[in-house]
């Protein structure tokens, strides 16, 4: 068996997950039954754990596990909603860890592993390309974890149904229910796809001295080449 297939099997159920989740969302919301809401939370930790899950990482099992039976006994008490409010949370704060790490010295930037993966040493090595790669992976940085914070306290001030009015404790501010819950499930996510088109035309103008892909073509190498973004080809990881 090639090695691409079990890669291909992968990407496959990954895509499945992805699809499942926003599915799982509405009926949860439209039915209000808390069964599909911790489905729908189960469904996210495990696309955000596949890799490992796959890998058979016994940290991601571990991880896996855990969240799972928090998400059982939150279900139990009453308040799986709890769950569904922090995993936008999880996701945010997970990936601005996974931009930082890479930013110590010594390391190669997760922007300019990236590069390294998708157009090759020769690209990293253009005059202004890995001071852009550091910086952008530091503003990718701060964008996730801001937006981790925001949402954290969305989750924590939605009324009525965030996790303080949930836990009966009173606070100064609130945030209505309906612009928390589409700000955690699309709206921060939205953030992303606009930082990343407005990065994309910027670096256009940044780095003009240098020739670039068009939009299709440079997505087309990034769902080629992505696995190969999470080693660092260097070896500086």
């Amino acid at each position: 068996m090639s090695s691409a297939a079990p890669s291909h099997r992968l990407q496959h159920l990954a895509l499945t997950l992805l699809l499942l989740y926003p599915l799982l969302l509405v009926a949860a919301y439209w039915h209000q039954q808390s069964w599909l809401s911790a489905l729908a939370a189960l469904d996210l930790i495990s696309l955000l754990l596949l890799g490992g899950l796959w890998r058979g990482r016994a940290l991601a099992w571990a991880a896996w596990l855990a969240a799972g039976a928090g998400t059982a006994a939150l279900l139990r008490h009453g308040q799986v909603e709890i769950a569904l409010l922090l995993v936008p949370v999880a996701i945010n704060a997970g990936m601005a860890w996974f931009f930082a790490r890479t930013l110590p010295t010594g390391r190669r930037p997760l922007v300019a592993r990236a590069i390294l993966a998708f157009e090759g040493e020769q690209r990293l090595a253009q005059p202004g390309v890995a001071a852009y790669a550091r910086g952008l992976t530091w503003a990718w940085t701060l964008l996730l974890a801001l937006q981790a914070l925001l949402m954290l306290a969305c989750a924590v001030l939605a009324q009525p149904g965030g996790i303080a009015a949930r836990l009966d404790l009173s606070l100064p501010l609130a945030v209505p229910e309906r612009w928390a819950v589409w700000y955690l499930h699309l709206g921060g996510f939205a953030v992303i796809g606009l930082f990343s088109a407005a990065e994309f035309a910027w670096r256009h103008w940044q780095l003009r001295h240098l020739p670039h892909d068009g939009a299709r073509t440079y997505f087309a190498k990034i769902v080629r080449n992505w696995r190969h973004v999470l080693h660092d080809g260097a070896g500086s990881d």
